[in-house]
């Protein structure tokens, strides 16, 4: 049979009257899409074309200048500002002596404020920098007799915590024997209630007898509440460390140290 060949025009009638058959051809154009990736360098003001070597950022200054800094750069800066310690020790650590504080009778089942000769190399203030922005003067009191060490906590805020440590011993005149030790807390002005509370615990139980070096190391961990903040220039809570014992003997202590974050 003759085949007739028709386009789309008069597809739709699949026989004629001639008898012949159609076949339909269909044409599907192709269509070529054509992408392209832009990129954007956006140029920013960069101070004295410096050379950025791997692994650098750039942070603007004041002006609004770029400036390349390490990774090890930035990381140091953050943790000036977010962590750090104040160190006060003794001669015990310079081949001299600890401080002495010798409990007497009167001084029995009460707590007492120990003394501290800080040596000569023997201060290392390492704050975090708003502490030493906002007071230069990490504590005050010499740590003589009658004018103990208070470290003050001005600088920090609500988020800041903070671990003490006091390196210390006691040679106990009597047997059974117990020492407790504590931090003593001032609040800031304003606050309800406005009476000093301390965090205590009982760092020694000397069931050898007399007469022997006992050696402890308290650790005393606290947050910085709504009453011991920064409340304002000069008015921030403060803290000292004072022990209790039930028995005469010499205390000797060898450091104090407040471990901060900020």
């Amino acid at each position: 049979m003759p085949i007739r060949e028709i386009d789309n025009n008069n597809a739709g009638n699949p026989l004629f009257q001639d008898g012949t058959e159609s076949v339909i051809n269909r044409v599907t154009p192709s269509t070529t899409v054509a992408r392209k990736s832009q990129e954007t360098v956006n140029e920013v003001p960069y101070l004295d074309n410096q050379s950025v070597n791997e692994g650098d950022a750039l942070v603007a200054n004041a002006d609004g200048e770029f400036v390349a800094q390490s990774l090890a750069g930035i990381i140091g800066n953050a943790t000036l500002l977010t962590q750090g310690y104040y160190g006060m020790l003794s001669g015990f650590y310079f081949g001299g002596n600890a401080t002495e504080t010798v409990i007497d009778e009167n001084m029995l089942n009460q707590f007492v404020d120990v003394e501290l000769d800080v040596d000569a190399a023997g201060l290392f203030d390492n704050r975090p920098q708003d502490m030493i922005t906002a007071q230069a003067n990490g504590h005050t009191g010499t740590g003589a007799d009658g004018d103990p060490v208070i470290f003050g906590l001005e600088g920090l805020d609500l988020r800041s915590f903070a671990n003490f440590r006091a390196s210390m011993s006691f040679l106990p005149e009597e047997d059974e024997g117990q020492l407790e030790s504590r931090l003593l807390f001032n609040r800031h002005s304003g606050t309800t209630p406005s009476e000093d509370f301390s965090i205590e615990e009982v760092s020694l139980s000397m069931q050898n007898g007399a007469d022997i070096d006992y050696v402890s190391e308290p650790m005393l961990s606290f947050f910085v509440g709504d009453t011991i903040d920064t409340n304002g220039a000069g008015d921030a809570g403060k803290c000292r460390f004072q022990i209790k014992s039930n028995v005469t003997g010499t205390l000797k202590l060898r450091a104090l140290t407040w471990y901060i974050n900020k």
